[in-house]
């Protein structure tokens, strides 16, 4: 009997792909909305099924077959890249928190990955990015109506075009070294790692160089310039707007659990820390409301873009406590105690969470 051809590289690469593909069709007709509780994360790395999903709009479905990543724009070279060109170029990994903006105080839409990609730098220097150069629109396959009245239109946000440059920047392929799960962005999804997630746009099918008098027509159709923007009331009564881009310090407490009863005794106090650009440097603990604070034990060292585990060892009395954290990065920014009332948006809500319990 005659030997089969061998496969070639690209072949091969393309039957796990199929497989992956069969194994995540979305059942899902709405956009999804889910977190899970951190205390349910026993390692420094959140297993993907229990990463948060924040969707706009329900997710697509995206054939292998016809998916290609078009880089276009302010460039010398326009071209396509098919899943198998990405698998087959030089990829990167990076350990990076992504957190949702909204994320409430002490809230969990929050989650730590080891993201593998082509790096962003890599597909714009084969495109020939132009000099005047000044943002990257990343349009997703994901699409709908943003707000009532508005058209439908894919998912879209706008990076500066530093960022994306940045080493870190990537085209992610993989999550903890598997394929990225549906909800998470397969079969490719930007990654920004020190930045609020929701420029790491899923399921991504675009990448447009704007220059200085660029256009982003479905960006401002959408209403997407209308969200994710901080707003402060100044001293003269106007409100101030600025993008949303790093995402601020913040610590959370992940056992115990709000309203919990606790025996008398030692407990140790478990949490997350993470700040954006820079390294966290020190995690404090306080068990009556923010009177006498402690230093917390850093599990991990601290390490750019990633969250850090830390520790606390609580001689409990009896009685109702209140229990938070507070994390300082290298940079002496601090997690403040209470949010600033000159804010008028719901975004970056870092403020130090209460969590109460009981010790008897």
């Amino acid at each position: 009997m005659a030997g089969r051809a061998p496969l070639s590289r690209r072949q091969f690469l393309g039957l796990p792909l199929a497989y992956a593909l069969m194994a995540q069709v979305s059942t899902s007709r709405s956009p999804n909305n889910v977190a899970f509780p951190l205390d349910g994360i026993d390692g420094a790395v959140t297993p993907p099924e229990l990463f948060f999903v924040r969707e706009h709009f329900e997710e697509p479905i995206v054939s292998l077959r016809e998916w290609r990543l078009r880089i276009e724009g302010n460039v010398a070279h326009p071209f396509d890249s098919s899943l198998a060109d990405l698998f087959e170029s030089p990829t990167r990994k990076v350990e990076a928190v992504l957190e949702c903006a909204g994320n409430l105080a002490g809230g969990s839409a929050v989650s730590n990955g080891l993201w593998e990609g082509v790096g962003m730098a890599d597909l714009l220097a084969q495109a020939g990015v132009t000099k005047d150069a000044q943002a990257v629109l990343l349009e997703g396959s994901d699409s709908g109506q943003l707000m009532q009245g508005s058209p439908r239109l894919p998912y879209c946000q706008i990076v500066p075009i530093e960022k994306c440059l940045q080493p870190e920047s990537l085209i992610a392929l993989k999550l903890n070294g598997r394929f990225l799960p549906h909800r998470n962005g397969f079969p490719a999804r930007a990654i920004l790692p020190g930045w609020y997630g929701m420029d790491s746009v899923k399921w991504i099918r675009r990448m447009v160089v704007l220059g200085p008098s660029g256009q982003a027509p479905d960006f401002i159709a959408s209403g997407m310039n209308k969200l994710y923007n901080r707003m402060v009331k100044t001293s003269s009564g106007e409100v101030s707007l600025t993008r949303l881009a790093e995402i601020q310090v913040r610590s959370v407490i992940a056992w115990p659990t709000k309203n919990a009863r606790l025996p008398l005794g030692r407990h140790t106090i478990r949490g997350f820390a993470w700040t954006g650009a820079g390294l966290i440097h020190d995690v404090s603990f306080t068990a009556d409301g923010g009177r006498t604070w402690g230093a917390a034990q850093l599990d991990d060292s601290p390490k750019l873009f990633t969250w850090v585990r830390w520790r606390y060892a609580w001689a409990a009395t009896a009685g109702d406590h209140v229990l938070m954290s507070r994390a300082r990065d290298d940079a002496g920014n601090e997690q403040p105690l209470v949010r600033e009332p000159a804010r008028r948006d719901a975004y970056e809500q870092n403020a130090c969470a209460p969590v109460r319990c009981s010790v008897r």
